[in-house]
């Protein structure tokens, strides 16, 4: 386990080994984790630039304020995007790099709780669009500045919030996930992170991708669930509730905690790229963690909300998928899916 200890101390050098004016991207900040990080992240940094990809401009413009209070030195920019439709990230994704030609970090973590699985516009899974289509679409778009940036600067990373750790089986006949059962949702969607993520990096060996699960942090994403999951919605609201009530002092990890920990997992020099190149801070006595394929420094890292991993029944799980041809199956899916949106060839993105 990565102490907090640690993180704080990891942080804190940021100011002094990183480079100034870092670009970075936060897709979904304007509560919860994102929120905490963007906070943390522009405490440390020195005249970051930063882009915040939201919806909402009353939100977004609370968090920009606070950010200005904490950092005035910094640039922050509202990018108004709905990040469940494809079409609108594009866009969003197009309008920084018409701006900025590197990209220090994209931080992911917008999603939207729906267990009704209606479809959006753009007639994908509403769950997945936002958790899942759309990060990777961001990912894709902004590859070319990543690796400029791994090129140029040498910080290059994408942090993905989710359920690093709980990869599992996916119904390959149901990658959309509009009919699989509720208990196999997870770790398909886990999979699918973690699998895509690998696909990108094989074109960006010098960007460095990692996908964590940030433990039981108490956020209003779970509010989201009683407005749009009907009686199932209504009673996972109650139950985290009631659990946050009960047991938060013993289970849940403090927001600000989180902001730290995800700042670490931004920056420090243990989550390095594959062609190996120093990047970020490593403390002494660090080492490279193994990657999501079990190799020290792989490129690409599945992590739990200790800063730790992979779990070895993520790096079973993730072996098999990839042995039985899931990997590519799941990337084609997206790119599919992509190009049918856009009505343009992701080969003329970067892949």
């Amino acid at each position: 386990m990565v102490s907090l200890k640690e993180v704080i101390a990891s942080n804190a050098q940021i100011p002094t080994t990183l480079p100034k004016r870092l670009v970075a991207i936060f897709a979904g900040a304007t509560t919860g984790i994102g929120e905490s990080t963007l906070k943390t992240f522009v405490k440390y940094a020195v005249e970051p630039r930063i882009y915040l990809f939201a919806r909402n401009p009353d939100s977004a413009a609370r968090v920009i304020a606070a950010c200005r209070q904490i950092n005035p030195q910094g640039e922050y920019e509202f990018v108004k995007v709905d990040l469940s439709l494809i079409r609108e990230t594009d866009a969003a994704c197009d309008h920084v790099k018409s701006k900025e030609k590197l990209v220090n970090l994209l931080f992911l973590s917008a999603g939207e709780v729906s267990f009704n699985r209606t479809r959006t516009l753009e007639g994908l899974n509403l769950f997945l669009a936002a958790s899942t289509y759309t990060r990777m679409r961001i990912v894709q778009n902004l590859l070319g500045p990543l690796k400029k940036a791994g090129e140029t600067i040498g910080l290059a990373r994408v942090v993905n919030v989710a359920g690093a750790g709980t990869e599992g089986k996916i119904d390959t006949s149901d990658i959309e996930a509009f009919k699989i059962p509720f208990t196999q949702l997870r770790p398909q969607l886990v999979s699918m992170h973690t699998l895509s993520l690998e696909s990108l990096a094989e074109h960006a060996p010098n960007v460095s991708f990692v996908h964590d699960y940030p433990g039981a942090v108490y956020t209003d994403l779970h509010k989201g669930a009683k407005e749009s999951g009907g009686a199932l919605g209504w009673l996972m609201y109650l139950l985290l509730e009631g659990i946050h009530a009960l047991l938060r002092r013993w289970l849940f990890v403090p927001i600000e905690e989180s902001g730290e920990r995800h700042v670490y997992l931004a920056t420090s020099g243990r989550y390095a790229p594959h062609d190996g190149h120093e990047t970020g801070i490593l403390l002494e006595k660090s080492t490279v963690l193994r990657g999501s394929n079990g190799e020290p420094g792989s490129g690409v890292y599945s992590v739990g909300w200790d800063g730790e991993g992979p779990a070895d029944r993520a790096l079973v799980a993730l072996k098999g998928l990839r042995s039985d041809g899931v990997k590519e199956l799941v990337w084609n899916h997206m790119k599919t899916e992509f190009d049918r949106i856009s009505g343009a060839s992701s080969a003329q993105t970067v892949l």
